[in-house]
């Protein structure tokens, strides 16, 4: 019964997907490495791609390889919910994680070899438009699903492997006109054309053979129709491909090093930018220990040494009825005004009388007493937050003489569609409490700091457990100390203004496109064969129409499906 289904696996077979799984563990997780997700997509690209068709006896290999991007990613989240005591029953949530990642990670790689084994079945490496337009399927539907997956999904972005290239300055700077979005694309793309350059100039070389049969050069298959050198690369996928990155980098590359004005070599004085000096209390978070007084005290301390912004750490104090609230507002009130400050404080504010159900809550209030603003997070954190009420969905602002400012709750820098609303109100200054726990903390803040790149703002980060940070819109660092769950402080804040971006104004206009475009792909996959090849003979009849020739010896021919090919080869 399972004959044809179960076979004895090759070596490659058994180690190709066991590479994977530890590209995984390194990839966007806590412990991630800049090259491995490419290398993670293209050996699955690879693998899936070795076993042909779709057919029953490839059933088993596809759920090894799913098998082992569930290991991977339940590995690379272990400590995603662990603190400083490690809790094996806390281990289940990130394997069950992986089990929706790896489907995700999968499905543009199949959409991908169907899209390649109808339209390309024959000289898969040629040179030309279609040959080209082959390479942007799966970052197109890669990019799709994971749009869809960041607007339902309540972690948001959490977990996208734009974050990986965080080191990558260039790379980082690119958000500031696609989004995160923009970088899933590329890295995505830049996998298939390391899968498509391997096979192509190593695997197909092997023999003398192969390399007569399947590989042609440059333009051979387009040279009749593109006669010249800039056309045959401008279709050539792995010519566009380094131009693409040519110029990410070049882009990325000075407006990193533009921030000051310092691209032309300006003397130091005409680059020093204003700051504000701005200081964070760091609270412990725990019921079991709020040192109000203490947080108090140092609010003073600072304020007396020239600290003119002061925010506390998420949560630094409970609020257990209106009376503690009142007593605690009016307490901040008089220390802003007698000091001339900007001071927000952070608390959990408990509903009930059992203490459970409660609000998280940010209030800002400015050197009159006055409240700048009084702010509740939107986002709890799932599995953490249980009790925890979401606020509305609006991020409040509030105008200075330090330019405007903005405030958000920790996680809900996790959701770039609602920092957008930052952009949109043209916040200078991002005011931002944190608080996480284990291993997470650095992992948050490097996510949390695309933010300032795609929205063209200034972001002060108070984190508890994390990394307390300072980054421009130029994603340029100010200020970076990591605490414990107390502590302190105190960075100079640029006051710049905040920085039109392509991002900022189209929003995820990238993502959307891919998503229509994705859509196109799969009819095109799904749809029988026979739809398809009369679709694109009504097309080509078209252009040969518009063309004046009748032969079809002018103009680009359309995809060869695989039906026809099948045809091609028994009339040959």
């Amino acid at each position: 019964m399972l004959n044809g289904i179960v076979s004895v696996p090759s070596i490659s077979a058994v180690v190709t997907p066991l590479l994977v799984l530890v590209c995984t563990v390194f990839g966007p997780g806590l412990l991630n490495v800049a090259p491995t997700p490419y290398l993670a997509i293209a050996l699955s690209l690879g693998y899936l791609d070795k076993l042909g068709p779709w057919s029953w006896a490839a059933l088993f290999p596809n759920l090894y390889l799913f098998a082992c991007l569930i290991v991977g990613t339940g590995l690379a989240y272990a400590g995603m919910l662990q603190s400083d005591v490690w809790d094996n029953s806390l281990l289940a949530a990130p394997f069950l994680v992986g089990v929706g990642v790896a489907l995700v990670n999968l499905i543009p790689l199949w959409i991908h070899l169907a899209w390649q084994r109808r339209f390309l079945p024959r000289e898969r490496f040629q040179n030309g438009a279609w040959a080209l337009l082959a390479t942007l399927v799966a970052p197109s539907v890669w990019v799709a699903l994971f749009t869809i997956v960041y607007a339902i999904s309540p972690i948001g972005s959490y977990g996208s492997i734009a974050y990986t290239q965080f080191q990558l300055e260039p790379m980082v700077q690119w958000t500031s006109v696609a989004g995160i979005a923009g970088i899933e694309f590329f890295m995505v793309w830049a996998s298939v054309i390391l899968y498509r350059t391997w096979v192509r100039h190593v695997r197909l070389e092997s023999t003398e053979v192969d390399t007569k049969n399947n590989w042609s050069e440059i333009g051979v298959e387009t040279r009749r129709f593109r006669p010249h050198t800039f056309r045959r690369l401008l279709f050539a996928p792995t010519p566009t491909f380094l131009f693409v990155t040519l110029f990410i980098f070049l882009f990325g590359s000075m407006r990193f090093w533009n921030a000051d004005g310092t691209f032309y070599m300006k003397p130091l004085h005409d680059t020093i930018i204003p700051t504000v000096q701005a200081s964070c209390i760091i609270g412990a978070n725990s019921p079991e220990y709020t040192d109000l007084p203490g947080y108090l005290n140092k609010t003073v301390d600072f304020a007396k040494k020239g600290s003119k912004i002061i925010i506390w750490s998420e949560t630094a104090v409970n609020v257990n009825n209106t009376q503690q609230l009142n007593s605690l507002w009016a307490t901040a009130r008089n220390i802003s005004t007698t000091h001339g400050i900007y001071l927000g404080i952070t608390y959990l504010q408990y509903l009930d009388e059992q203490l459970v159900k409660s609000k998280n809550m940010f209030t800002l209030f400015d050197p009159n007493g006055q409240v700048a603003f009084e702010y509740q997070k939107v986002h709890p954190v799932i599995m953490v937050e249980t009790d925890t009420i979401a606020g509305p969905n609006h991020l409040p602002v509030a105008d200075s003489e330090y330019g405007r400012l903005g405030g958000a709750i920790c996680f809900d820098m996790d959701f770039q569609n609602f920092i957008a609303q930052a952009g949109d109100q043209k916040v200078d200054i991002l005011l931002q409490p944190s608080w996480t726990w284990g291993s997470i903390g650095r992992l948050e803040a490097t996510i949390q700091s695309y933010r300032a790149v795609e929205q063209g703002l200034t972001i002060f980060r108070c984190g508890s457990w994390a990394p307390s940070t300072v980054w421009d819109p130029y994603h340029q660092l100010f200020g970076y100390k990591y605490n414990l769950g107390s502590g302190d402080f105190t960075a100079e804040v640029p006051l710049r203004k905040h920085v039109p971006t392509v991002y900022n104004f189209v929003g995820n206009l990238w993502a959307y496109i891919c998503c229509a475009v994705s859509i196109v792909f799969l009819i095109l996959v799904v749809v029988p064969k026979r739809h398809v090849d009369r679709w694109f003979e009504a097309a080509e009849g078209r252009i040969l129409r518009r063309s004046g020739s009748g032969d079809g010896s002018s103009g680009a021919s359309l995809p060869v499906t695989s039906d026809e090919a099948v045809r091609g080869a028994d009339h040959a």
